[in-house]
C-alpha cells in the first residue's frame, strides 16, 4: 500500500550504470518506496555487479567459467609479492585485472608480465577492495540478450568485433569503433547451446526483466565460457541489447513495452506476499 506522500509514477526504468545504479542500491530504494521498476531486483543486481560472487554462483550452477583468482586489498597491502606469485601459479600471462564491483570496463587492465601486473593491481584497487584476476581467453566474444521473469527467453547471439586489443572503455564509449555481427556466424548447435547457457546464467543470478549475457568462445577448445551477466545493459537504439532483440524480430518500441509489462507483472506478483510482519 502506497502512502499519500508517494510519488505518482507507475514504473521506473533505471537506465544507469555503475555504483549505486546497478548494484542493488537504487533497486533497494525503489523496493522501500513500493514502486515498480524495470530489471533485476536487489539480489540479482548485487550479484551481477560483483564479478567474484557472480562467478561463484555460475560455478555452483555447473556453468563453464574462466579461471580466475580473487583477493582482498589487505592481502595485497600486506604481501604484494605473495599475491603476484599466487596469481602466476594459478594463471598464465596475459591476464585481465578487474575491480570486482564495477562496470563499463572501468579499472580493467590487461597485464602481460609481472611489472604490468603490479601496475594493474594498483589501478584496480583504486575502485574496489576486492580484485579479480582472470585468464585471458584467445577466442571470440559472443553476447546474448535475455528477456523475461519466470520464463526468460534468449535472443539470437551476436558477436563483438573489438577495434582495440580488447573490448575496453574507449571501444565501448569513446571511439565506438567496435562492430557487432547479429546474428553471430555460429552453427545451429552452437547457437542453441549459447542461448541455453544465457538463460541458465540468468536463472543462476535470479535476474528478472532483462540482462545481457557475455561469453568467450574457444573454438576447438573449451567451447563457450560464461564471462558475466550485465543486468542494466546499454539501452540506446544502437546498443547491443536492443540490437540483438531487433535482430530477433522484436523492435525497440515493442521491447520497451515488454520490459514495462514485466516490471509491473513482477511488482504485482511480489505484492501478494505477506512482508508486513
Amino acid at each position: 500500500m502506497r502512502s499519500e506522500n508517494s510519488i505518482n509514477v507507475d514504473v521506473i526504468f533505471p537506465v544507469m550504470h555503475g555504483t549505486f545504479a546497478e548494484d542493488g542500491t537504487i533497486q533497494g530504494l525503489l523496493e522501500l518506496a513500493d514502486i515498480a521498476y524495470v530489471g533485476a531486483g536487489v539480489l540479482g543486481s548485487a550479484a551481477g555487479m560483483d564479478k567474484d560472487v557472480m562467478k561463484r554462483l555460475f560455478r555452483d550452477a555447473g556453468l563453464p567459467i574462466v579461471k580466475h583468482v580473487t583477493f582482498l586489498r589487505p592481502q595485497f597491502q600486506r604481501d604484494p609479492k605473495g599475491v603476484r606469485k599466487q596469481i602466476e601459479r594459478e594463471l598464465r600471462y596475459p591476464v585481465f585485472v578487474k575491480p570486482a564491483n564495477l562496470g563499463s570496463s572501468v579499472g580493467v587492465t590487461k597485464a602481460h608480465d609481472d611489472d604490468e601486473l603490479q601496475d594493474a593491481l594498483t589501478e584496480a584497487l583504486r575502485y574496489d577492495e576486492y580484485v579479480i584476476v582472470e585468464e585471458a581467453i584467445a577466442g571470440r566474444e559472443i553476447e546474448v540478450a535475455v528477456l523475461g521473469n519466470a520464463a526468460p527467453r534468449a535472443s539470437v547471439p551476436g558477436e563483438i568485433v573489438p577495434s582495440h586489443e580488447f573490448y575496453d572503455f574507449e571501444d565501448k564509449y569513446v571511439d565506438g569503433a567496435a562492430g557487432l555481427r547479429a546474428p553471430a556466424p555460429l552453427s545451429d548447435e552452437d547457437t542453441e547451446r549459447v542461448r541455453q547457457l544465457a538463460v541458465d546464467a540468468y536463472r543462476a543470478l535470479r535476474v528478472d526483466g532483462m540482462a545481457r549475457a557475455d561469453f568467450f568462445y574457444e573454438e576447438g577448445g573449451r567451447g563457450f565460457l560464461v564471462n558475466e551477466l550485465n543486468t542494466i545493459p546499454g539501452f540506446t537504439p544502437i546498443s547491443m541489447y536492443p540490437k540483438l532483440w531487433e535482430a530477433s524480430g522484436l523492435p525497440y518500441d515493442e521491447l520497451v513495452d515488454e520490459l514495462v509489462r514485466l516490471a509491473l507483472e513482477r511488482h504485482e506478483r511480489r505484492s501478494r506476499f505477506d512482508t508486513k510482519r
